[in-house]
């Protein structure tokens, strides 16, 4: 059970990594003009990540070092202990530091009691729950650390729903459930936004970058989720391929990349990620 657990958090850093290319990049003709090799990882074309090399994660990926770091460390999750390695390392972070961040800072200095999150509904901060699988012996305790880590940078009703519901479908597919029987038949927490987000995912026939831009290609739970499921849907156990033609779709492709990655290794192992991707990352776990 660990080493799946180790390699679905490997297949969120390298999903981050890939996708720092075109990450955040929205326009149609400067995604298809570009420069990216797309069966590779590189060098970010966004100047929010001017800072960043061929290798390197985003400011989300840069994030998911940090919780696993402290938990191979502890060997456990303390919201309180974690989030002020987390106020520390954002506090004078080099990378971009996203609104939301700005804001779970500043309520940490009043301070606030915990949780102190911003009400972003940004779907990044599920695509880090990875290495809280460490720490979970059973699904109940993987559904409290993730409610709990979640909460602290992400206050929003949106995203405990949606980190509940993702949280779930993972811990069902590292035992043996099927990933889309999962999101077409779960009981709970399958609350009515979710559904809709089910509903609207399946019921496209579009291309993908033109499906993308009609669920939203942007950061908001709300507008990624069903491209989550669409992707996953269109392209099936398509490891490379899906992770393609969710970067070639643009806008905040990383946050889909990781929870589709997190999924894709859960149901199928670590072999079905590129070798050359996991070797030209970085970061080495």
């Amino acid at each position: 059970m660990n080493n799946i657990k180790e390699d679905i958090i490997l297949g969120s850093f390298v999903a981050d990594s890939y996708c720092l290319g075109a990450h955040w990049v929205y326009m149609k003709k400067q995604l298809d003009e570009s420069p990216l090799d797309w069966n590779s990882l590189n060098a970010p074309m966004s100047r929010c990540h001017n800072t960043k090399n061929k290798g390197d994660f985003t400011h989300y990926g840069d994030q998911n070092i940090w919780l696993y770091q402290y938990l191979k460390e502890e060997n456990s999750f303390e919201p309180e202990k974690f989030i002020n390695i987390w106020r520390d390392k954002m506090s004078s972070y080099e990378g971009y530091v996203d609104e939301n961040s700005t804001e779970t800072l500043r309520n940490l200095r009043i301070p606030l009691s915990l949780p102190c999150g911003g009400v972003s509904d940004d779907l990044s901060v599920i695509g880090r729950i990875a290495p809280l699988l460490l720490v979970s012996q059973n699904e109940e305790e993987f559904l409290k650390n993730v409610r709990s880590f979640v909460l602290l940078t992400h206050y929003s009703e949106v995203i405990k729903e949606a980190s509940e519901y993702f949280a779930k479908v993972l811990w069902a597919v590292i035992h043996g459930a099927d990933i889309m029987e999962c999101f077409t038949s779960f009981k709970a927490p399958y609350t009515h936004r979710l559904k809709e987000y089910v509903t609207k995912a399946l019921g496209s026939t579009l291309d993908t970058f033109d499906a993308i831009r009609i669920f939203g290609p942007a950061c908001d739970t709300e507008e990624g989720m069903p491209g989550v499921i669409y992707l996953l849907n269109k392209y099936g156990s398509d490891y490379k391929t899906i992770m393609i033609e969710n970067a070639k779709a643009g806008g905040d492709s990383s946050s889909r990349a990781m929870l589709l990655s997190m999924l894709l290794v859960a149901a199928y192992g670590k072999e079905i990620i590129p070798a050359n991707w996991i070797e030209e990352m970085n970061y080495k776990l």
